[in-house]
């Protein structure tokens, strides 16, 4: 048998000794929270609870002390992301910590057919959710089944319409995810924090919800306060929208940590507690985690969230307050707040990047910010240097929109491609894109006003204020009209699909999870925000606003559905390669700079967290360094 990796293969007996260990280790103990339990018979005993192969994970510096209770927080009830990222890190596989691998995790092994159709899985034998009832073939199979309901879920691959996938049971602990077209890429979906999605839903509890296997489900669903059964559905197993994922402690998990205090709209804190069948082990064989509990205050305010840190409430965090501005107040609180700050290594490649709308409702627009020339004078005109030593206190580069430096993908001239600040250079590329200087400002060709408003959200980075701010002069001067829209991130959202926008800002993601995160490449998906209606179409969805694309969108989106279905990493690197070098002549979004390495927050009693971090959302940090094995130093 060969397992599957991120790059190239790896023999089941090799990957058992050098990832996962031998075996099982011999010794078998269990956290004193959970003694009583077992002594009173409401528990079973830990071999029961354990699969007969649990996974055997190395501690990152040594074997932890169980107890403590891991603080953090969140902001705002919708938050969830930092749990998706502390908690729920766990699908059928996963990346490894240096992110250049998947590795087993639920699953212990996995066949691939030779054309990348059928994905045969192996699960571990005696695998339970924290309820106690079994973790089988079947809940894979019922997840695809609801998933792929019309009115249920948003579930990822399960609902792709130009890949349908279908689940073959063959046993308990063997199943086959088959779909209709090869595809190459699966398992860095499964990998990554979708990955989760597959192994959300116990058949056991959640199918009494479904009319399928309940044929009262309908009228239990209204007698319960909801119109239909998927509303009912949603509320109990949680995973059709982003809202409602935390907030059911009776739904299972097969997490290290399950709910306590569910994350509700009105919560002032979620809470999680020690799952005691997780299903796995240290070296030594001590069931994990070692932390006994999680808790995630809940406030709407980031000084609130800062404050916290800086008087050492906190554990471990990075989200929302590890910001530029606040880098310097806490590297001079360390020692006050007995925390240290670790090196966090960003996968996005772009502190902002630039989006104008190839799409615009009105002609005149869309065809202006559709030239090139238009763009490269809008990027000679931004003056990088000021901007990286007035908001980042001289850290970071000039960088474009182009993998990071760390990237396999790299290419220096694409990313330093009209980055020079040279208004001469921006006035020539401005007249050839048509436009006329008249007076202070700039206009089309016919004497109409240009006047550009750019939306922004001040909120989601701080940062954005200081740059957009400094933009607009640099812009400005050079002769654009430019209006800063800050706007509410839902009406944000919603002014995509009419259209009518001029520009939108957002960070650069996709520096080195390149593959998987194409957007500002290449016209991919929803947040391609500089050419929606092209990624519409590329998606088969919302035909209703869909545009064909451009000769050399469609050339791109033409070789990636080959990349998706290519078996052959090698093969799939240089179609990406391709991707790219068309994305780099037709130069779609501008760049600002490319970011220094951020930081996270750790208690100095924290143990057994990595250093640096590699930080990205579909690697979803900290979750591939195994918080699971983090502990606390007694003193």
């Amino acid at each position: 048998m060969r397992i599957g990796l991120f790059k190239g293969w790896v023999s089941t007996a090799a990957l058992a000794a050098v990832i996962i260990g031998a075996g099982p280790a011999l010794a078998q103990q269990q956290a004193p929270m959970l003694d009583d339990l077992v002594a009173s018979g409401d528990l079973p005993p830990l071999e029961e609870r354990l699969p007969s192969n649990p996974l055997v994970v190395e501690p990152v510096e040594s074997i932890g002390t169980y107890g403590g209770t891991w603080r953090s927080a969140l902001r705002g009830g919708l938050d969830n992301a930092w749990i998706a990222r502390t908690v729920a890190y766990d699908g059928l596989v996963r990346y490894n910590r240096e992110w250049d691998e998947i590795i087993p995790n639920l699953a212990e092994s996995w066949e691939i057919s030779e054309d990348s159709r059928t994905y045969t899985f192996k699960l571990r034998e005696g695998l339970k959710w924290n309820n106690g009832t079994p973790f089988t073939s079947e809940d894979i199979a019922f997840a695809v089944e609801l998933f792929s309901e019309p009115g249920y879920g948003v579930g990822s691959f399960i609902k792709s319409e130009q890949n349908p996938v279908s689940v073959e049971v063959i046993d308990d602990t063997t199943f086959s995810l088959v779909f209709e077209k090869p595809n190459g890429v699966i398992l860095d979906e499964l990998a990554g924090v979708g990955g989760l999605t597959l192994v959300s839903l116990s058949k056991d509890y959640c199918s009494q919800f479904y009319p399928k296997y309940n044929e009262s489900a309908a009228e239990e669903a209204q007698a319960a306060g909801f119109q239909t059964w998927e509303l009912w559905m949603e509320d109990r197993c949680g995973w059709a929208t982003e809202t409602i994922r935390w907030a059911n402690p009776e739904l299972p998990f097969m997490n290290a940590w399950m709910i306590e205090e569910p994350l509700t709209g009105t919560a002032t804190r979620a809470t999680f507690v020690r799952n005691p069948y997780y299903w796995k082990v240290d070296t030594e064989g001590n069931q994990l985690p070692y932390i006994d509990r999680l808790t995630m205050r809940v406030s709407d305010s980031v000084e609130e969230i800062t404050l916290m840190a800086l008087n050492g409430e906190i554990d471990f965090q990075d989200r929302h307050i590890a910001t530029v501005i606040n880098q310097p107040i806490f590297f001079d609180g360390q020692e006050q707040g007995d925390y240290r700050l670790g090196a966090n290594i960003p996968s996005s490649m772009n502190t902002l990047i630039l989006q104008f709308n190839l799409n615009h409702v009105d002609e005149k627009r869309r065809e202006l910010f559709a030239n090139k020339d238009f763009r490269i004078g809008v990027s000679h005109l931004l003056d990088r240097e000021e901007i990286i030593d007035v908001v980042f206190t001289g850290q970071g580069e000039p960088f474009q929109a182009a993998p990071r430096p760390e990237s396999p993908y790299y290419d220096e001239e694409m990313a330093k491609q009209y980055t020079e600040f040279d208004p001469d250079a921006a006035a020539a590329a401005f007249e050839a894109a048509g436009l006329v200087r008249n007076g202070e400002f700039y206009t089309f060709a016919d004497g109409t006003p240009l006047n550009i408003t750019i939306d922004m959200i001040s909120t989601f980075r701080t940062e954005w204020v200081d740059m957009m701010e400094l933009l607009q002069l640099q812009l400005g001067a050079g002769g654009l009209d430019i209006e800063l829209n800050n706007i509410d991130r839902t009406l944000y959202y919603e002014k995509r699909p009419a259209g009518d926008f001029d520009a939108q800002i957002w960070q650069g993601d996709g520096g080195l999870d390149v593959v998987q995160e194409p957007r500002y490449y290449m016209p991919s998906g929803d947040e391609s925000v500089w050419a929606y209606r092209w990624a519409q179409w590329y998606q088969g969805a919302r035909p209703e606003i869909a545009e064909e694309p451009a000769d050399w969108a469609r050339e791109q989106m033409e070789l990636m559905r080959t990349l998706q279905s290519e078996g052959d990493a090698a093969k799939r690197d240089e179609l990406m390669k391709q991707i790219l070098a068309i994305a780099k002549e037709n130069f779609p979004v501008i760049g600002v700079s490319l970011p220094g390495n951020g930081y996270y927050i750790a208690k100095n009693n924290l143990r057994n967290v990595a250093e640096p971090m590699l930080h990205a959302y579909l690697f979803p940090t900290p979750g591939p360094y195994d918080p699971f094995q983090w502990y606390f130093a007694q003193e």
